[in-house]
């Protein structure tokens, strides 16, 4: 179904803005000489300015500057940037603030220029110099190792409230001690949004990502549906994260309305450094809710409430260093249950997802993961955390069920490089358990394997190309609701659904290009892209390749603002060769897509591998 969202901030300037992506990216094109593969790339900001070219001159005057927080592309590991500093002493460390609009943590003598930019920093509040602080791996008085600089930044811009960081060190006059400075941006925080499909259906949400500077989000939906009785419903979210320094995050969420009367609470700790010793989390939920039964596209009524428990010790293996990760063992306990009160029909071979369970389970794990910086992967131009390293996990435990006693066991395997080729990624992964005779039941296994290549320039343009590669299989598989894979679009084909893709194998690959203009539009920043999906679905007892092959082939664009909350806007046009019974097929399709993220190789709770 085609999706319309409409955003509040949208004007007349910003739909003009979007014509003239066709001007802008045109010109990224003309006048090239050069094919280099390399990922080593600086932006100027005035390099608009330079073209001489005078409808872009006016063009620019009307639309603004060239984003300015542009990362630079790097192909090294963020550790090496402090090795110099290794050992010295930490005498001061200073905290530099950014408004969202106008700055750049790599070069702060820039400021903001235009009027809409001082005007939208008016309107926001930075975050706290506190709430930075508790962020930070080290303090005063501690020697500099260079691995907790880097997983600083890291980890500040994985919070949600901040478009990017950068920490710099500056040796003084003693050579002995440094001056470590801290600088953060912020991102626009605030959202309003609308999602319509007719006047009988829409949702509304607001949304503040960093509720008065200390990195508190809360979210508001409001649905509106005619054809139910309370003709709206309420959604709320409220996250804090990292009380008082401990890195311990809380969540809570409520929806009430259409059928749904849900609550959950949850506190968290991950290991979320190299040096974490203890991690850990609980979550309680209770919920009544509509369910879609995929095989015959019904709905039913489902209530539960869980449970959830875990705790873990991670023990440094290898000796650490300040210039790379140590090896961390990691060994972890999980107590999860589920109660359901109201569900489709169960057996013991029927609908095992809505069978009440209490499971037991103990992983033990070894993971290492350094961090690479560089840009243009799943942004736009801001800094990304590239994870490279390993991870092995081997999980087991007891499940109790309404029905019976089995074992369960699982184990992962994964690593990613980044090598003089791309970035790539690879991960095995398997899942089953073990009933009395004893025999195997629903079981799965699943392949992956990821390739982002080398930036490519082309006169100023950038482009990028992504292949993905998934394997899916299940073995002794029950009967009903979510003992099948689907090829869809979100598993397969991108556009393309129906009814008859499904069965207990699959195998997917998606291979997609994405071209960067270098051009901007009021920080909006368009990304042209070629697809062509590729899929198989089929059962377990066949080889996979004796299955009808679905395709889907087309062209689109992103268009994407780092300094805004706001998602990625999305156009796509797709072509289909051939398609099955009863298809829905989204040929062209508008709608906002979120961001995506690398695998990451820190060890979190023990967890039973989903056959999805």
């Amino acid at each position: 179904m085609t999706d319309f969202r409409l955003l509040s901030y949208v004007r007349i300037k910003t739909i003009i803005a979007l014509v003239m992506m066709v001007y802008f990216s045109f010109f990224g094109f003309i006048n090239y000489s050069s094919f280099a593969q390399s990922d080593s790339n600086q932006v100027s900001s005035d390099s608009i300015k330079k073209k001489d070219d005078k409808i872009s001159q006016t063009v620019y005057k009307w639309f603004g500057r060239q984003n300015v927080n542009v990362a630079p592309l790097t192909n090294e590991e963020t550790v090496n940037r402090f090795l110099k500093y290794e050992g010295k002493v930490i005498s001061q460390i200073s905290i530099v603030r950014f408004d969202a609009f106008g700055y750049s943590v790599y070069d702060t003598t820039i400021k903001p220029e235009r009027s809409i930019e001082k005007f939208g920093n008016s309107l926001h509040l930075k975050t706290w110099k506190k709430i930075i602080q508790n962020n930070l791996l080290f303090k005063e008085g501690d020697k500099v190792v260079p691995l907790d600089l880097a997983e600083t930044e890291q980890l500040l811009r994985q919070s949600n409230f901040f478009e990017d960081a950068n920490i710099l060190v500056q040796l003084l006059s003693d050579s002995n001690h440094v001056h470590v400075y801290v600088i953060t941006k912020d991102i626009w925080s605030m959202s309003v949004g609308v999602q319509y499909s007719s006047l009988e259906k829409m949702k509304l949400a607001l949304s503040e990502r960093n509720f008065a500077g200390l990195g508190i989000r809360a979210k508001a939906i409001a649905y509106y549906n005619k054809t139910f009785t309370d003709k709206w419903s309420y959604q709320g979210e409220f996250d804090v994260p990292n009380y008082f320094g401990s890195y311990i995050s809380s969540s809570f969420f409520v929806r009430k309305g259409h059928s749904y009367e849900t609550y959950l609470m949850r506190f968290n700790r991950d290991f979320f450094a190299s040096k974490t010793k203890y991690a850990g989390g609980i979550e309680l939920l209770k919920s009544d809710e509509p369910y879609r039964v995929f095989t015959d596209d019904s709905v039913v009524q489902i209530s539960y409430q869980s449970q959830d428990w875990w705790i873990g010790r991670s023990v440094r293996v290898s000796r650490r260093s300040g210039t790379s990760a140590p090896l961390n063992l990691v060994f972890a306990l999980r107590y999860y249950r589920r109660d359901y009160f109201q569900s489709p029909p169960v057996s013991i071979y029927l609908n095992p997802i809505f069978h009440s369970a209490e499971n037991y389970v103990v992983s033990l794990g070894l993971s290492n993961q350094n961090i690479y910086r560089s840009s243009l992967y799943f942004g736009f131009g801001n800094t990304e955390d590239i994870p490279v390293g390993f991870k092995i996990q081997a999980t087991s435990g007891i499940q109790q069920s309404t029905f019976q006693r089995r074992f369960l066991i699982g184990g992962e395997l994964s690593a990613a490089e980044v090598t003089p080729w791309g970035y790539l990624f690879l991960s095995s992964r398997l899942g089953g358990y073990l009933a009395e005779g004893p025999k195997v039941e629903q079981a799965v296994i699943n392949l992956r394997a990821q390739y982002f290549s080398n930036l490519y320039h082309i006169g100023r343009s950038d482009i990028r190309h992504f292949i993905r590669y998934d394997f899916t299989r299940g073995a002794a598989r029950f009967s009903g609701e979510r003992e099948y894979v689907v090829l869809t679009n979100n598993y397969g084909v991108r556009g393309l659904r129906s009814p008859d893709l499904y069965g207990q194998t699959r195998l997917m690959f998606n291979f997609e290009s994405m071209l960067y203009s270098p051009h901007y539009i009021y920080g909006f920043r368009p990304a042209f892209f070629v697809f062509a999906d590729f899929g198989m679905v089929g059962e377990s007892d066949e080889l996979i390749y004796q299955n009808t092959l679905y395709s889907g082939f087309g062209v689109g664009l992103r268009l994407k603002n780092e300094s805004l909350i706001f998602p990625t806007f999305l156009f796509r046009i797709g072509y289909y060769p051939k398609l099955p019974p009863d298809a829905e097929v989204a040929y062209w399709f508008i709608s906002t897509e979120n961001r995506r993220n690398f695998e990451q190789f820190r060890i979190k709770e023990p967890y039973i591998l989903q056959y999805q």
